[in-house]
């Protein structure tokens, strides 16, 4: 938009509340010490706040949108006024505000992913079902650890009992244990990850979801700001167009940055069907990158200059 940037005249600080990690949930009946030891592994804790900066700034000249001012006088900058029809006197044309929003959006290939998948087993009793998740947990870290999972944390343990009914009655059958965690790598590895970590004792894959790197974010979010300023800059030139309109410099500025969509996760459930030989195909999507910027323009209406010839 070539403004010269002033000095910041205000900032305002907005701490977000930094809420602690989901807690885990573990229910556990005919609880006894078992021979083996369930990993659990603990995650990041984010901790975000927002500065938002008033800054002052001054145009590079006193009309914005030269190709709009050129089609309607000519590329000559006049002084307008406004010549009374009854006493032919002039005074100073005054000016009006355009507001107009311009949107932007981008698209950005995304190249991480992150994967939820869950060891779940049955059995008679507690102690026995609970050795048996905490030996397949530890056999799937391993793995995940030795391929460079990034982001690897447990998300959920759960060992719940297990009940049949026949003619109004409740019978304890058993237990079911279910270890969920959360890793994060390159798309391009995620599918022999998958697949490692289901020949370790996986049988669950609870959810896979996309996004693209923070500095690939980072740029996109520039961007689509300026997409954004070009869209708004093509509105107003329109109306002025169509209108006969003079604009003049631009006043305000309102950044709207939204939040950024990822792609839709896959969702499925297996139950070791992966074969041992093959890889499964992870395909990564696009992830949207949206934002507005809203401009306050001043604009004057086509008025006869002094040096235009006057027809009485």
């Amino acid at each position: 938009m070539q403004l010269t940037p002033g000095e910041i005249i205000d900032i305002d600080i907005n701490s977000s509340n930094n809420p602690s990690p989901s807690p885990l949930v573990f229910a556990a009946a005919d609880r006894v010490a078992t021979a083996a030891t369930t990993p659990i592994i603990g995650g990041l804790q984010s901790v975000e706040a927002s500065v938002s900066l008033d800054i002052g700034y001054s145009p590079n000249s006193a009309l914005t949108l030269p190709s709009a001012t050129d089609n309607l006088i000519g590329g000559s900058q006049q002084a307008l006024v406004i010549i009374n029809s009854l006493t032919g006197s002039t005074n100073p044309k005054p000016s009006q505000i355009l507001e107009v929003t311009g949107r932007g959006e981008v698209t950005v290939a995304t190249t991480l992913t992150e994967v939820q998948l869950g060891i779940q087993v049955q059995g008679k009793t507690a102690t026995e079902v609970q050795e048996e998740v905490a030996r397949r947990s530890t056999a799937v870290v391993d793995v995940l650890q030795n391929l460079g999972a990034q982001e690897l944390q447990t998300t959920s343990i759960q060992l719940n009992p297990v009940f049949s009914f026949a003619d109004g009655t409740q019978t304890l059958t058993g237990f079911e244990g279910l270890n969920t965690l959360q890793f994060e790598l390159p798309t391009d590895q995620s599918g022999a990850a998958i697949d490692t970590a289901i020949q370790a004792g996986a049988n669950v894959i609870q959810n896979i979801s996309f996004t693209a790197s923070d500095e690939a974010l980072q740029q996109a979010r520039l961007q689509v700001l300026s997409e954004a300023v070009k869209d708004a800059q093509a509105q107003a030139q329109a109306v002025f167009s169509t209108l006969k309109l003079t604009p003049g410099e631009i006043i305000d500025i309102d950044i709207n940055s939204s939040d950024n969509f990822s792609p839709s996760p896959l969702v499925f459930n297996v139950d070791r069907a992966f074969a041992a030989g093959a890889t499964t195909p992870i395909i990564g999507g696009l992830q949207s990158v949206e934002a507005s910027v809203s401009l306050d323009i001043l604009y004057y209406p086509t008025a006869i200059t002094l040096d235009s010839p006057v027809t009485v």
